[in-house]
């Protein structure tokens, strides 16, 4: 499955392998591409909104030029008249406002993906979550014989932590651990004994 998105001089793609995603970036500063598995991607999200720096500055440039020789007209013989250097400034500056491309941010241990805020960016972000959890589950959500029930109480408290498992289901795989725990069998059969007597 591969999501493309596109907005201004961004190009990002999403293609969604078996184990890893496969991300590409192109923009007005260079390309950068890299695969990660699912399981190194932050279930942490952050938002960044993006500006045209260069159209900032030079519609502020434009609008000191502007009110500068605006002024000037002032005092000479013609008449105060607004210079044409103000409006294109102006018009920079507006366009370096509204002219905005938001992002989420999702952390990975290899760089950041960069998620256009849109209705793809939506199906994406979503897409990102449910092969994460998959791959967790196919990985983590076990009990290894050999390992105490300590070490499985606390596999599944990382697993709910990571949004893994709901919390019905980490209550059911905490159950299941206390179930098969012969401390907490033999502290049942004791209380259920002291409320018997």
């Amino acid at each position: 499955m591969e999501i493309r998105q596109q907005k201004h001089s961004n190009k990002i793609r999403f293609a969604f392998g078996e184990e890893a995603l496969d991300y590409s970036l192109e923009d007005s500063s260079g390309s950068r591409s890299y695969s990660v598995p699912y399981t190194d991607i932050s279930r942490d999200r952050q938002t960044l909104v993006e500006r045209n720096q260069w159209l900032g500055n030079v519609g502020m440039l434009w609008l000191l030029l502007g009110a500068g020789l605006t002024a000037f007209s002032f005092m000479g013989d013609g008449g105060p008249r607004v210079s044409v250097w103000f409006w294109v400034g102006a018009a920079c500056y507006a366009a370096y406002r509204y002219r905005t491309t938001r992002f989420t941010i999702v952390p990975t241990d290899k760089g950041n993906l960069c998620v256009i805020d849109d209705a793809d960016g939506q199906r994406i972000l979503a897409e990102i979550e449910s092969r994460r959890a998959q791959q967790f589950r196919s990985e983590y959500d076990f009990m290894p014989e050999g390992d105490s029930p300590e070490q499985h109480r606390a596999r599944f408290k990382w697993l709910h932590k990571e949004g893994v498992l709901s919390d019905d289901e980490f209550r059911q795989r905490m159950a299941t651990v206390d179930a098969l725990d012969p401390a907490r069998v033999e502290q049942g059969v004791l209380e259920s004994g002291m409320r018997l007597n």
